[in-house]
């Protein structure tokens, strides 16, 4: 495969539109903007399922959060080594809702799924887009857990499908070879904010 995309999240209708299934809707996103353009193939595993685009593989690790990292070697395994990027697309609550944060590299910062990806990959040298959840939660009040799991309103689930198609955009980008525009374009602005 030339390239892998991953978004995270946790499987199951309870978890579908949380803040911390952000990685899935990415991914279902793109699939939809995508459909009419290229011949999607949609795969299935034990524990992941996706689709392909132009030799691209987009797959939701279905181990639940935590335990993500686990899906990569079945992946390896039935579609080869990534030639290219493996990017990751995940919530992030240090990043206000509206932004997005598109990193070359970096550590888990906290987040679990990332935690479990970095710990079987042995690496933190891939691509990530972190879609910022934090919409006037307190850190340090005890409920984050509560916060992450909690369902989108549908005045948020309209403002993150425009944040969406930026990450659409941004994955773009990066399939093309093109993070440091991509880090230029998107980083440091709120999508939901002045009309940008």
């Amino acid at each position: 495969m030339k390239n892998l995309v991953i978004g995270l999240g946790n499987p199951g209708p309870r978890y579908v539109f949380t803040k911390h299934n952000v990685g899935f809707l990415a991914l279902d996103r793109y699939k939809e903007k995508k459909e009419k353009f290229y011949d999607i193939k949609n795969i299935s595993g034990r524990n992941f399922e996706g689709f392909s685009i132009n030799g691209n593989l987009f797959i939701k690790p279905l181990t639940y959060m935590n335990l993500s990292g686990e899906v990569l070697p079945a992946v390896f395994k039935k579609y080869g080594k990534i030639e290219e990027n493996l990017i990751v697309i995940y919530d992030d609550i240090w990043l206000n809702f509206g932004e997005i944060r598109i990193r070359k590299n970096g550590s888990d910062g906290g987040h679990k799924g990332m935690k479990s990806l970095i710990s079987v990959l042995k690496s933190t040298e891939f691509p990530r887009i972190r879609i910022g959840i934090n919409k006037n939660y307190v850190h340090g009040s005890g409920d984050l857990a509560n916060y992450v799991l909690a369902p989108f309103t549908e005045e948020e689930l309209y403002e993150l499908y425009i944040v969406l198609d930026v990450v659409c955009q941004a994955i773009d980008y990066i399939l093309d070879g093109k993070i440091e525009e991509a880090m230029n374009k998107f980083n440091g602005k709120n999508f939901l904010e002045n009309g940008q």
